[in-house]
C-alpha cells in the first residue's frame, strides 16, 4: 500500500491524526481549557452592560427636569415643541440603549465561543467608551446635585470596569487563547 501523504514520508499511510489534548500531530493547537481570565472578561462584560444600562435609565429619566423644561420654554419654545422634543429624544434613546444591549449580548455570546474578533470588537468600543465618558465628565460640566451624583458614581464605575475589562483582554493568556482556531 502505498502512502497517500507524500509530504510525510516514513508515516504510516492514513488521515493525519490528533491527540486527546487538542492538539494536533503537529504539536499545535489550542489548550483544552480556556484560561480563567476568561470567565472575568465575561463577568466585565456583564458589569458593564448593566452599568451602562443603569446608567443610561437614569439620564432617560432625568433628561428633561424641570429646571431643563423652563430653560427649553425661556429659549422660546412652546410647550407643544417641548413635548415633541422629549418625545423624540425618549425614542432615540431606547433605540440606542436597545443597539447597545444588542451590541453586549453578541460580544459575550462570541467571547464564549472563543471568536477573536468579538475581543477585538469589544476592545474598540471599550475604547470609544472610556474616552467619551470621560470627554462628557469633563467637558459636560455634570450638575453634582440630586440624581446628577448618581450619574456621576455610574460614570465613574463605568468607567473603571471598562479599563479592566480592556486591561484583561490585553493580557498574554486571553490573547493566546483567542489567537488560536476554535470549533464552537
Amino acid at each position: 500500500m502505498s502512502n497517500p501523504y507524500p509530504d510525510r514520508p516514513g508515516q504510516p499511510s492514513g488521515p493525519p491524526s490528533y491527540n486527546a489534548s487538542g492538539g494536533d500531530q503537529y504539536g499545535g493547537g489550542r489548550p483544552a481549557a480556556a484560561p480563567p481570565e476568561l470567565g472575568r472578561l465575561l463577568t466585565l462584560t456583564l458589569a458593564s452592560a448593566g452599568l451602562y444600562l443603569l446608567s443610561q435609565l437614569v439620564s432617560l429619566f432625568t433628561s428633561f427636569s424641570g429646571d431643563q423644561t423652563a430653560v427649553l420654554e425661556e429659549s422660546g419654545l412652546s410647550a407643544d415643541q417641548i413635548a415633541s422634543l422629549q418625545g423624540t429624544a425618549t425614542i432615540t434613546s431606547i433605540v440606542l440603549i436597545v443597539v447597545a444591549m444588542a451590541l453586549y449580548a453578541l460580544i459575550y455570546v462570541f467571547l464564549k465561543k472563543g471568536k477573536n474578533w468579538a475581543r477585538i470588537l469589544g476592545i474598540v468600543l471599550g475604547i470609544i467608551s472610556v474616552v467619551s465618558t470621560v470627554l462628557g465628565l469633563l467637558v459636560g460640566g455634570m450638575a453634582i446635585a440630586g440624581l446628577g451624583i448618581v450619574s456621576l458614581i455610574l460614570a465613574i464605575a463605568f468607567v473603571v470596569v471598562n479599563v479592566l475589562w480592556l486591561v484583561t483582554a490585553f493580557k498574554a493568556p486571553i490573547k493566546q487563547w483567542f489567537a488560536r482556531p476554535h470549533m464552537a
